[in-house]
């Protein structure tokens, strides 16, 4: 639980307790003082500045020894990036990823609504990586039934990451072309899926019949062990800035998050397993296994010292 504000222009975060009595500052509010922006909690008025430190107690007079001890707790990290805010409670081992369609003025910009799910923040990401449920579970958006062979391709390794490059065929809606007949429906696409743990995944499309991309950012939340928040973030370049044909893409990719929740809603357990013997894995599935077993070495590098009890 963090409070997350702007004081004096910066982008701030803070365990969301008051030192005093440990109330969520988070119904408080900011006030304006001569020395700047403060956070005032909203249980008994203690006011703290950017860096965490009190620097007023009203029921003490100004004139009172603030305790040392009366400042807030602050995360590792936490930035703004691709229309979203960042926290790193400890310290990250990996960067954000390299989401450069975002800046690039080529490309237009846009985001689903924040999507609560009851799936787990893995498994989610697990899907979003995988291909092989494309022409099952995605017929009435963009899958292709009946093209199911999935040509296995090396999966890359880099810092915390894991990456691979599909071949696939696509339902291509967007191409105006479809429509005159010059162009398929049924298009060939080079799909590129990335992860960076533990939960964010990175996928781009590109169309060889059009020369047109699309990038998705999808980064989910674990609420906790059972509820998920799901971000989306897109990028492409095919639309030139027409606002309909941007609104009508978010509405077909809740869509097609819709098709996979009806999947993933339906586990008994949203746990992702990461050890190898639980599932049963394919060649098609490298860039699955690849992620798993770099959540398994998230754990491992958490693990509490020898000798005490290590959680799965």
């Amino acid at each position: 639980h963090w409070v997350v504000l702007r004081l004096d222009g910066e982008l701030v975060a803070f365990a969301d307790r008051c030192p005093h009595r440990l109330a969520p500052l988070s119904i408080g509010g900011t006030i304006d003082t001569p020395a700047g922006d403060r956070l005032r909690c909203g249980y008994h008025g203690w006011e703290f500045d950017h860096t965490g430190a009190c620097t007023r107690i009203p029921a003490v007079g100004d004139a009172a020894t603030i305790p040392e001890r009366a400042r807030l707790d602050r995360p590792a990290a936490v930035q703004e990036r691709y229309g979203l805010v960042w926290l790193a409670p400890d310290e990250p081992v990996t960067g954000l990823p390299d989401f450069w369609e975002w800046d690039d003025p080529t490309f237009d910009t846009c985001w689903n609504d924040p999507r609560p799910t009851a799936a787990g923040a893995g498994q989610l990401c697990d899907n979003f990586l995988d291909a092989a449920h494309l022409p099952v579970v995605h017929t009435g958006t963009f899958g292709v039934p009946g093209a199911d062979e999935l040509p296995p391709e090396p999966v890359s390794h880099g810092h915390w990451t894991a990456s691979t490059t599909y071949r696939v065929t696509y339902r291509n809606h967007d191409d105006p072309l479809v429509a005159t007949g010059e162009h398929p429906l049924e298009q060939p696409q080079d799909l590129y899926k990335e992860v960076r743990p533990a939960t964010t995944a990175l996928i781009r499309l590109v169309f060889p019949l059009t020369g047109k991309a699309l990038a998705i950012l999808f980064s989910c939340l674990p609420v906790d062990a059972e509820r998920t928040v799901v971000f989306k973030m897109m990028a492409r370049n095919d639309f030139a800035g027409d606002g309909e044909r941007l609104a009508a893409s978010l509405a077909f990719e809740d869509l097609v998050l819709d098709e996979d929740l009806a999947v993933l809603e339906a586990y008994r357990s949203t746990a992702l397993p990461i050890d190898p013997t639980v599932e049963v894995s394919t060649r098609v599935d490298r860039l699955s296994v690849a992620y798993r077993r770099l959540l398994g070495e998230l754990v491992a590098r958490n693990q509490t010292p020898a000798g005490a009890a290590n959680e799965p």
